[in-house]
């Protein structure tokens, strides 16, 4: 006889929708312990979170790409920021409380090593892009849109938010003064 609802249930169905696009906030989920569930039960849910996370990524991955097919630095640094925030939602998931420490740190690492794989695949974009001829100074914008908008800043956050760009100044903050000498 099977049981309606239950932990099992409401990480499901979150699941089917989250892994479909929907944001929704994994905070809203119950505390998953192994013990709770018979071994079989685990192991199902265990892949049902993986094929999720798979699921978003790929999803991420191909917007990514077929956003970055345009030539428009502008764009393209529009798709990257676009991604980064997309990955926020995505790591969240594999980062959630809700779940046991040692599947918390091995989702959020195998996250985190698909984004440090795509960061190494823009650099790598931008020198075949370099080695097939193209003008230099298209490359050199694209390498410098990639390097000022990295993936793997959002590995780097904190609390829960991505940490600041470099180039992000505090509105309420004195300016500073800049002496330029001639």
């Amino acid at each position: 006889m099977y049981v309606q609802g239950g932990h099992y249930a409401a990480w499901a169905d979150f699941l089917e929708r989250w892994g479909a696009g929907e944001s929704l906030e994994p905070a809203i989920l119950p505390a998953l312990e192994p013990a709770d569930f018979h071994a079989d039960s685990w192991e199902r849910l265990s892949g049902r979170i993986f094929d999720a996370l798979v699921r978003r990524l790929k999803t991420w991955s191909e917007a990514l790409t077929r956003e970055l097919g345009n030539p428009d630095e502008f764009a393209a640094a529009r798709a990257l920021n676009h991604a980064r925030w997309s990955l926020v939602s995505i790591r969240a998931l594999a980062g959630a409380q809700a779940l046991p420490e040692e599947v918390r740190a091995r989702l959020t690492e195998m996250v985190d090593a698909q984004i440090r794989s795509g960061q190494r695949q823009l650099d790598e974009s931008v020198e075949r892009l370099r080695r097939s001829g193209a003008p230099r100074a298209a490359v050199e914008a694209r390498l410098r849109t990639i390097r000022d908008n990295p993936l793997t800043a959002v590995t780097e956050r904190s609390n829960g938010h991505v940490a600041r760009d470099a180039w992000a100044a505090d509105p309420l903050a004195t300016p500073r003064r800049r002496v330029i000498v001639d």
